[in-house]
Formats: structure tokens, C-alpha cells, sequence
């Protein structure tokens, strides 16, 4: 009887720790999991009984339970060392302790989220915005940050199998090179050093890494004083590493990391500037004229090269790209860069840049007004955005568009990118048959329809008013 009571209290007591440690230690792995943990819930809102109580108190129990990072970090050893698997489902488990991100799998592999068109129209898109900063006067420089597995393939899991076809970004190379944009080559820059330039246990490349990356990129530009020639490194270990903070919350931060041995000149307009910020500025750099920089996380380890190089950068992480910022700067470079794995978006999104306007001269062109274009409009801080798609029937494997607007008489030919909105569209996958265009306000109620080009012939759908 006795020992049916002492496990019955043992029960009892393993039921309620849980509760109790919620009070005793509080949870520490909202950082690790880069989100907010759930709030305490509040019997009354708005003067009303709360009827999610339950539900958000679930929430807030499940987010603060005591030692919810220990028993993270233990089905994650478990997992690892009996199954040989990963308990996070977004990370790779690699061989020699690397670590990868499985959104990286597809491009390892060789599997094209990108079609042929939609390659084509995104290297087209970025002719477009040079054009755009060579007739605001600037340099333009498009650059893609490998993801780790294509530089070090020799790390993935056996499982992972490459198919005989080109990546997403080997097709998009020559597709750039077709429309002459000024391209500096990451991937080949990586490949032609034989150290390791990426921590093992992070998705990004060291500040020697970025260094690289810095060297390649201004390499494509036209010699200026300033630039940086040279660095040495101090290695500290102290690396917060992003893939090992999402399977083990607590481990600690004693990744190596390469520190540039440098006293930075520049300022920043805003103190103790954050790395991840959507936007830096800078001023007072040795150097030179104005750099713009459009860049992703890879930028954390770069940014400070760029600033010490010019006398003002700004640097965005804001998507779309709003191109407006190279006159409000009067740039004199302007730089986007984006990681490989992220490819796909710019054939999501269109910059949000005035569109061309074109002189046409339509001697004959096919009307489409009874197919299955589609014509939107959205106003955007001085700009209508008109995007939508054009029925598949009529595309070749290239296409132009453009929004008319004007009179009958007197018509203007607005070039839009050749981008499929898939947000804006609704869409669950990313199609390849969109154009985007911004074009004045003021043109809204005077658009006439659209004209697409197309295997040597013209189609044209009118809007009906």
C-alpha cells in the first residue's frame, strides 16, 4: 500500500512541475527561436470575457514551461545521435558538424524553381534597373551570395543528389550576360580560394568571407581611392551561429569568427547601429562619393567594408527595392545583392522603380481582349502600381509589356519589368507570365490597356473603362 502511495505523490509531482518551474525559471529560447514569445492571456478584453483565454493560456504555458530549451536541446541530441537526423525540420545535419539550411536543398540539388522564362525575365529586369542608375549617373553592380553547400558540397549528406542540369544561379549567368549586366561572380570568387570561408555551424560567410565578396564586388566598379586593398584578422571565439541557435538553444556562443583589425572612420546617423537593421546610414568614410546598397543578411559582415570605402552609404533591406533612394542620395554606386537561395524573388516582386517610357511605332499587333490577361491596380506613395498577367497563349520563350496610357491620339508606352506578383496575384506558385510597371498617379484613369512583344509579333488587350 505504501509504495502505491509514493508512486501515485511521484505521479502527481511529475504532473505538476511542469507548472511550477514556469514560475521558478522563465523560458529562454525566444531568442533562439528569433520570435515573441505568447504573452500571459487576460481573463477580460475589452470590458468582454476573453474566450480564447484557454487557448492563449496554452499558448503562454507552452512557450514559458521550465527548461523548454533543455528538452529542445534533448530530442535534439537524441535525434541526432540515434537517428542521425535533425529535429528541426529547417536545418541539414551535414557531415564533420556542418550544419545547412534546408531551403538550400533545391539549388544543391539542381532542382529549378526558376523556369527558363522566368530566368530570362529576371536577368532582363536587372538590365532594366542599370539603366535606370546609368541614366541617374550611377554604377550598377548585381551580385549573389552562394549558399554554403554549393561553395563546400563535400559536407551535404550522402542522400542529397545532384541533377545533370544547371542550377538556378549557373542558369542565370549566361541569362545576365545575354543582357549585359555588370555582374560580379561570387560563386567563381569563393571557388578559386582553397581555404573555407563560411562557418561550418552558420549560414553565412566570415568578415573575411565578406572581405571576399567586398574585393570581387568593387573589383567590377571603376577604380576610386579609398578602397580597401588588404585586411588582417584577430579570431575570437565568441560566434553567435544562426543554425546552431535552432537545435541547440542553449548552447554557447564559441563559434570562431575572423574580427578585421581596422579602426572604422565612418559614422553612423543612428548609435549602436544594429547589424539586421532595415536601414544603415553612414557618413564621414575616407573615401569617396555615395554607395546604395540593396542587400540580405549576407550584408551584416560587409557593410562596414563599404562605408569606411565611401564618403556616405546607405544600406536597405527593404523589399520591394525602392529605386527613388539613387536620386534622393545622388549615388554615385549602387549595389544588390542577394543570397542564391533567395533567387526566386526576384522573380516575385518587381523593384519599385518610374517606369521607362518607350517610342513604338504598332504597325500591326493581334488583340488579345478575349483571353485570359489580367489587368490590377494598386496606388503606392505617388505611384500607380498596374500588374498582373498575360495569357500564356500568346508568350514566347522572351516577352516585353508595356502599360499605354495617354489618348487614342496621343499614346505614351510605359515598359514594365517582366515580374510575376505572386503575392499580390493571390498565387500559390510563382508563374512566369507577370508584368509589374509604376507608373505617374496622375495616369491611373488614362491607361489604355497593355501591349506585349513576343516571338517577332505584337498582342495588345484593351482596357475597358
Amino acid at each position: 500500500m505504501k509504495k502505491k502511495i509514493v508512486f501515485i505523490i511521484i505521479y502527481l509531482l511529475a504532473c505538476v512541475a511542469p507548472f511550477a518551474t514556469v514560475w521558478i525559471r522563465k523560458s529562454d529560447t525566444s531568442s533562439a527561436e528569433k520570435r515573441e514569445l505568447a504573452a500571459f492571456p487576460k481573463p477580460m478584453k475589452e470590458g468582454r470575457l476573453n474566450t480564447d483565454y484557454f487557448t492563449e493560456f496554452d499558448a503562454w504555458f507552452t512557450d514559458h514551461m521550465g527548461g523548454r530549451s533543455e528538452l529542445i536541446e534533448a530530442q535534439t541530441v537524441m535525434k541526432e545521435y540515434v537517428f542521425g537526423e535533425s529535429a528541426e525540420s529547417s536545418i541539414i545535419l551535414g557531415k564533420k558538424g556542418w550544419l545547412f539550411y534546408e531551403k538550400t536543398a533545391d539549388d544543391y540539388c539542381h532542382v529549378r524553381t526558376l523556369t527558363p522564362r522566368n530566368t530570362e525575365n529576371v536577368a532582363y529586369t536587372l538590365r532594366m534597373v542599370q539603366d535606370y542608375c546609368k541614366k541617374a549617373g550611377a554604377e550598377f553592380v548585381f551580385t549573389v551570395a552562394p549558399n554554403k553547400n554549393t561553395l563546400y558540397p563535400e559536407n551535404m549528406p550522402a542522400r542529397y543528389v545532384q541533377l545533370d542540369c544547371p542550377s538556378n544561379l549557373d542558369a542565370l549567368k549566361p541569362a545576365l550576360a545575354r543582357n549585359e549586366v555588370c555582374y560580379a561572380d561570387l560563386k567563381q570568387a569563393f571557388l578559386d580560394e582553397p581555404r573555407v570561408f563560411y562557418h561550418p555551424q552558420d549560414s553565412h560567410w566570415t568578415y573575411e568571407g565578406g572581405f571576399l565578396a567586398y574585393r570581387t564586388i568593387m573589383d567590377k566598379l571603376a577604380p576610386r581611392t579609398g578602397t580597401l586593398l588588404t585586411m588582417t584578422y584577430t579570431e575570437r571565439r565568441d560566434w553567435d551561429s544562426d543554425l546552431t541557435n535552432m537545435i541547440y538553444p542553449n548552447a554557447p556562443d564559441i563559434d570562431p569568427q575572423v574580427y578585421p583589425d581596422i579602426n572604422y572612420s565612418f559614422q553612423t546617423k543612428t548609435p549602436n547601429v544594429f547589424d539586421e537593421a532595415l536601414v544603415i546610414e553612414t557618413y564621414g568614410g575616407p573615401g569617396e562619393g555615395t554607395v546604395l546598397m540593396f542587400r540580405d543578411s549576407f550584408g551584416n559582415t560587409t557593410w562596414r567594408y563599404f562605408a569606411q570605402t565611401f564618403e556616405k552609404a546607405e544600406f536597405q533591406r527593404a523589399v520591394p527595392y525602392r529605386m527613388s533612394s539613387v536620386e534622393r542620395l545622388g549615388a554615385d554606386v549602387v549595389i544588390l545583392e542577394i543570397v542564391e537561395r533567395n533567387l526566386i524573388n526576384l522573380a516575385e516582386k518587381a523593384p519599385m522603380m518610374a517606369a521607362p517610357t518607350e517610342k513604338i511605332e504598332i504597325l500591326d499587333a493581334y488583340d488579345m481582349s478575349a483571353g485570359e490577361t489580367r489587368i490590377e491596380y494598386e496606388s503606392v506613395t505617388g505611384y500607380c502600381h498596374i500588374y498582373g498577367t498575360i495569357d500564356e497563349r500568346y508568350l514566347g520563350a522572351k516577352y516585353k509589356a508595356y502599360i499605354i496610357a495617354g489618348t487614342e491620339e496621343d499614346k505614351i508606352f510605359y515598359e514594365a519589368f517582366p515580374i510575376y506578383e505572386k503575392e499580390l496575384l493571390g498565387a500559390e506558385i510563382t508563374k512566369d507570365n507577370g508584368f509589374s510597371a509604376y507608373i505617374p498617379e496622375s495616369e491611373k484613369d488614362r491607361v489604355l490597356g497593355i501591349l506585349v512583344y513576343t516571338s517577332g509579333q505584337y498582342y495588345i488587350k484593351k482596357e475597358s473603362k
